[in-house]
């Protein structure tokens, strides 16, 4: 007998028991996004890349936390510089496959530093984005960890970053359009 249909025999029953024991509609799509993810290989293409950027760093400049099935999380990536941590994450959301990237910031309150339980964190998001699996490039990981690694700079844009030619190619059409007026 195979492993799989072992593990299904001992424990759907106990599932069942208790009630633990769901397929909904949204555990179905949810699934169907982490078959993208996985036919793709995203998680692994992100993995060699935040790897690269440590090996060249000489330390781990990155940290990754990748998820399993059939988690809503897939990867989150986390950049810590001056007390600011920058984090990027891919998600399973109603909508789809969504890039995230927040910031947040330690904040201490009174004896903050000499207790570590008066330590909080103000988290805003900073980027969100539907992204399909099937169309993300290597070039488009790299933006993603250049925009990370930037502290989530306004300057790196990632839509500038991703569809440069389509930006130069506008910006040249708008020179063109104001020579001929």
């Amino acid at each position: 007998m195979s492993q799989r249909r072992t593990s299904d025999h001992w424990i759907n029953p106990l599932l069942t028991r208790f009630n633990l024991l769901r397929k909904s509609e949204e555990a179905i799509a949810r699934d169907a996004c982490w078959r993208q993810i996985e036919k793709c290989e995203l998680s692994d293409r992100v993995a060699r890349i935040v790897s690269e950027v440590n090996r060249t760093a000489g330390y781990h400049i990155l940290e990754m936390v990748d998820f399993l099935p059939p988690q809503k999380n897939v990867v989150r990536i986390s950049f810590e510089r001056n007390r600011v941590k920058h984090v990027m994450e891919i998600v399973i959301r109603e909508s789809g496959v969504v890039l995230m990237f927040s910031t947040s910031r330690h904040i201490s309150t009174g004896w903050g530093i000499m207790a570590s339980s008066s330590k909080r964190r103000s988290t805003s998001l900073v980027w969100n984005q539907i992204i399909y699996p099937e169309e993300v490039l290597e070039q488009n990981i790299q933006a993603w960890i250049s925009y990370l690694l930037s502290g989530l700079d306004k300057k790196f844009r990632l839509d500038q970053m991703l569809h440069p030619s389509d930006n130069a190619e506008a910006d040249f059409n708008e020179t063109l359009r104001k020579a001929s007026a």
